[in-house]
């Protein structure tokens, strides 16, 4: 570099950059920027940005989440409806194996191995938890300002040149002719770090009360998981018996076609020798016709029914799931006991009343902020400097903040969170009057249905007889199509009952168990056989 005149005043010029050259190579650094800008111009102005990722990386990422959640693009897959006997009765014993379609074997699902199933691989209680990991890390978060704060700073810099001043002394310090000192107050380059550690001073208690608070939301979060793992065990329940429910109604539906068949049979012999009209012989068609059609939507219901379930414990949607039949009686305890677990142990109940306490924490520590917020510390300095002395300077510090709320946003702050936790307060209110309702109509539901399931195994025997007299009835011409089809709707019926009633009792005592708060892997113990 060199002084050159400019005016009155010096500069320094750099011997590359002098004249032309310097406008030249800026015009080529502005040229350079430009076009290493040009690229991303759209996405900075544009509101949706440059596209991001394009059309096949899209694709890419859903292909590998598709693989990942076992959702596939395959056929239906369809099993035999036949249901599986529960292990080591006898009808286990002389029932073949379960196939689907193309001859695959399938290992029978039970209850609790569809319920283990559904916490390993269930996303909804996979999201939950996520969710309460994020809780975790919020209460760090709000402790860590509790904890001392330390940042180090560092800088290396670089000037053209040493600042330097000459010193103006007072004539006769200095001999005559003595030139006066040069010093230097800037160093061409040199280094400087620092180092400070704060520790908060929470006399207030501010920051204990907002630590309180961090401490209550992970509780209700965790209360929420444990309500999200008790509904996905109940759809893994419900699925389960909607399944057996409908492979059990298939049955019944499949006994009507074969009824009807024979009926149509029958029907076209006494038409046939003119002991029955045309019209008795379209009743009977007309009703195979669509106990065949009821057939089929069986069938969808089932394959509705095992997709439910596969989509709750992890499975692929299609997988060609079988269950084991469940015969047993659930036990019920009584309305009283019922609501008691409820009132104590309900994770929906439960989360709302750590919300209220996250709540008055949080109001109370938005009052304490009002007082003034203390620190203390200590810091340490360096630099590579040797115009100074030392070069290394430790110190330390007490201080303090004071926000005086002027801008009157903290007491609206603090007026909210007084609303809330009034609002949250109806909340509990609410929830415990529809938590009561809730559990006093799963009861009755349960009991209701184990009543149905009484009745309908004397009314079936009741409607095949009936039948069996209408058809002899019907033999000799003392009844009409209409009376036998009446007589098969009502044996279809009660064997509808009969099939379906205890597995609804089952499915509503495990809402009555997960409004309890229990885990509907641990129901009691069944209460004898059917």
């Amino acid at each position: 570099m060199r002084p050159e005149p400019l005016g009155d005043q010096w500069r320094i010029v750099a011997p590359g950059f002098a004249r032309g050259g310097a406008q030249a190579r800026g015009a080529l650094l502005l040229t350079v920027v430009v076009v290493t800008l040009l690229p991303s111009c759209a996405s900075f102005i544009r509101p949706e940005g440059d596209g991001g990722w394009n059309a096949e990386r899209r694709r890419q990422e859903v292909e590998q989440r598709a693989a990942a959640a076992g959702a596939t693009t395959e056929p239906s897959r369809r099993v035999s409806p036949e249901p599986v006997a529960a292990p080591g009765s006898a009808d286990a014993a002389q029932a073949p194996a379960a196939t689907a379609e193309g001859g695959e074997a399938l290992t029978p699902l039970d209850l609790r191995t569809a319920l283990d199933l559904a916490a390993k691989g269930n996303r909804r209680i996979a999201e939950a938890e996520r969710q309460l990991d994020v809780s975790r890390e919020q209460v760090f978060d709000t402790r860590g300002r509790l904890l001392p704060a330390t940042t180090g700073q560092g800088r290396y810099t670089w000037y053209t040149a040493a600042q330097t001043t000459q010193v103006n002394l007072e004539p006769g310090i200095v001999p005559p002719g003595t030139v006066p000192p040069n010093v230097t107050v800037r160093e061409q380059d040199f280094g400087t770090v620092n180092g400070t550690i704060a520790l908060p001073l929470d006399l207030s208690g501010e920051l204990w009360h907002a630590l309180r608070a961090a401490q209550a939301g992970y509780r209700g979060e965790a209360a929420r998981v444990w309500a999200t793992r008790l509904e996905q065990d109940l759809a893994v329940i419900r699925a389960y018996f909607d399944l057996l429910a409908a492979e059990r109604l298939r049955e019944v539906t499949a006994q009507t076609v074969a009824v009807n068949r024979e009926q149509v049979s029958v029907a076209n012999d006494q038409y046939t020798h003119g002991r029955l009209t045309k019209n008795g012989l379209l009743v009977a068609q007309v009703a195979l016709s669509q106990s065949e059609q009821e057939l089929r939507g069986r069938d969808l219901t089932i394959d509705q029914a095992r997709w439910a379930l596969n989509q709750a414990i992890g499975r692929e949607v299609n997988a060609p799931t079988r269950v084991i039949d469940v015969r047993a009686r659930p036990a019920l305890p009584s309305e009283g006991e019922a609501l008691e677990a409820a009132y104590a142990d309900n994770p929906v109940l439960r989360a709302l009343i750590e919300e209220q306490q996250r709540l008055e924490e949080t109001e109370t520590s938005l009052a304490r902020s009002r007082l003034p917020r203390l620190n203390a510390g200590g810091a340490i300095d360096y630099s590579s400097a040797q115009i100074f002395q030392p070069q290394t300077v430790g110190s330390g510090f007490l201080g303090f903040t004071w926000d005086l709320g002027t801008d009157t946003r903290r007491e609206a702050e603090i007026a909210q969170a007084k609303i809330e936790a009034d609002q949250n307060r109806v909340r509990v209110e609410r929830e415990l009057r529809e938590l009561e309702e809730a559990v006093r109509s799963a009861h009755a539901a349960t009991v209701e249905r184990l009543s149905a399931l009484d009745a309908a195994e004397v009314a079936v025997g009741q409607a095949e007889e009936n039948l069996r007299i209408r058809r002899v009835q019907f033999d000799v011409g003392r009844a009409q199509s209409e009376d036998v089809l009446d007589a098969e709707r009502r044996l279809a019926e009660q064997r509808a009952t009969l099939a379906t009633a205890l597995y609804s009792a089952h499915a509503r005592r495990a809402d009555l168990q997960r409004l309890m708060g229990r885990p509907l892997d641990e129901l009691p113990a069944v209460s004898g056989g059917r």
